[in-house]
């Protein structure tokens, strides 16, 4: 008896030592499913515009409206939440934000005024997905901070695999229940899906919670606070770029090829394209850099929807829909990245916040400008010049970083907080 009891206690010694030492792993699997989701729910309005229009007589701008009203829910949360997280258990804000995410997408399958499907949105945004967007980052991260380019990348690329995915999905979903089920359907896969891998998000051993950081934390410096400003200019006109293609390139696709379908499976090209791009960039980052990383994203996402107004048949805009995958998802990966090099860990949750916050203000301006420009013109070729236009000048905004963290570096380094690849010297 004696033995068998050793052997059990050995085995389960055994199990909780691969646990433990696996648990990292488990942390980036459950925050890499989450994203996914997370920004897959985002997404749903490039599939669910058509048939709402159709049955409730909506215009373009008015469902891309909605996009927007998510997107400043993002904003706003965003910037509540990050700080938040740096105080409080993280456990308490993955709840939350569950809640908010479910609830929203249920109710939006029983709307049928457009000042509750806005409000729907916003709660999407506001009150769920915001609310879990710095936890996951931050958490993920710290697990390995020696290949947070890495780490990052796998998380985020997440949000392009979701993005592509779940849109898709809800597609062939809508095809055979209709829009209205199609809203129940994945918001029960979304519950299970969330019950199922939040659990696991957890900070390493170990390591102090935020708010027993926050105390030991350098004071802000003028070269943070620099940079942060600096990256939250640049990714407004990163995501303005990024929100016309994102919301309309499943319809401007569907009327060059005369069919749904090809514009739902670009927008699957673009985000598993995405999905593998963000892992490289995360990659790349952690050898050049995620400022010199997130410049080169941005260049090819501009190039890709300067390009889309041009091209009439469907291989080549399949072709481009890959391409543009590639730039647009990694600038979320470099963004963020750029974000935790500028400031300590202590502070990464609200400086991640008030940065997403203007990136997700231009992510509206983008959508939103993208279905009004297409009503006044019947054309999406307005839509992705303006698109090109912010994306000139986020990098014009990348450069000057550039220029002013050369010229910072070698007038005041001393001073300077250096972050793990010396964004800010």
């Amino acid at each position: 008896m004696t033995q068998v009891l050793d052997a059990q206690h050995d085995t389960a010694r055994g199990i909780g030592a691969w646990v433990a030492g696996h648990r990292g792993t488990l942390v980036v699997v459950a925050a890499t499913l989450v994203v996914a989701m997370g920004f897959g729910g985002l997404g749903l309005i490039t599939v669910f515009m058509g048939p709402m229009e159709a049955e409730l007589g909506w215009s373009r701008s008015d469902t891309s409206l909605a996009y927007a009203f998510s997107t400043a829910g993002m904003a706003i949360g965003g910037l509540w939440w990050g700080r938040l997280s740096d105080r409080v258990d993280v456990r308490l804000l993955l709840a939350l934000g569950a809640a908010g995410m479910v609830g929203s997408l249920l109710a939006m399958s029983a709307l049928r005024s457009l000042p509750l499907f806005y409000f729907a949105h916003l709660i999407y945004g506001g009150l769920g997905f915001s609310v879990l967007y710095s936890p996951l980052l931050s958490t993920s991260g710290e697990w390995f901070p020696e290949r947070r380019g890495l780490v990052m990348g796998i998380v985020t690329a997440g949000g392009a695999a979701g993005q592509g995915l779940l849109p898709f999905f809800a597609s062939l979903a809508i095809k055979a229940f209709g829009w209205r089920w199609a809203f129940v359907e994945i918001g029960c896969a979304l519950l299970v899906a969330l019950a199922l891998t939040l659990p696991w998000l957890r900070w390493p051993q170990g390591f102090r919670p935020p708010a027993g950081i926050a105390a030991d934390a350098p004071a802000t410096s003028r070269a943070e606070t620099t940079t942060v400003a600096m990256l939250a200019i640049a990714a407004f006109f990163c995501c303005m770029c990024m929100g016309v293609p994102v919301v309309h390139l499943a319809g401007f696709v569907s009327a060059v090829c005369g069919s749904a379908s090809a514009g739902a499976t670009s927008m699957v090209i673009a985000m598993i394209s995405g999905a593998v791009g963000r892992v490289c960039l995360g990659s790349i980052a952690d050898r050049i850099g995620p400022l010199k990383a997130y410049a080169a994203a941005s260049f090819v996402q501009t190039a890709c929807v300067v390009v889309f107004p041009v091209l009439q048949e469907g291989w080549s805009l399949m072709a481009l829909s890959a391409l543009f995958g590639l730039g647009f998802a990694g600038n979320m990966t470099c963004l963020s990245l750029c974000v935790r090099d500028a400031v300590p860990a202590s502070r990464f949750g609200g400086a991640i916040g008030a940065v997403m916050m203007v990136a997700w203000a231009g992510m509206a301006a983008g959508g939103y400008a993208g279905g009004v420009l297409f009503d006044l013109s019947l054309s999406y070729t307005p839509s992705f010049v303006v698109a090109g236009v912010a994306g000139a000048l986020n990098l014009a905004v990348l450069t000057a970083l550039q220029l002013w963290r050369g010229a910072d570096r070698r007038s005041a380094e001393p001073d300077g907080y250096a972050g793990g690849n010396g964004l800010v010297r």
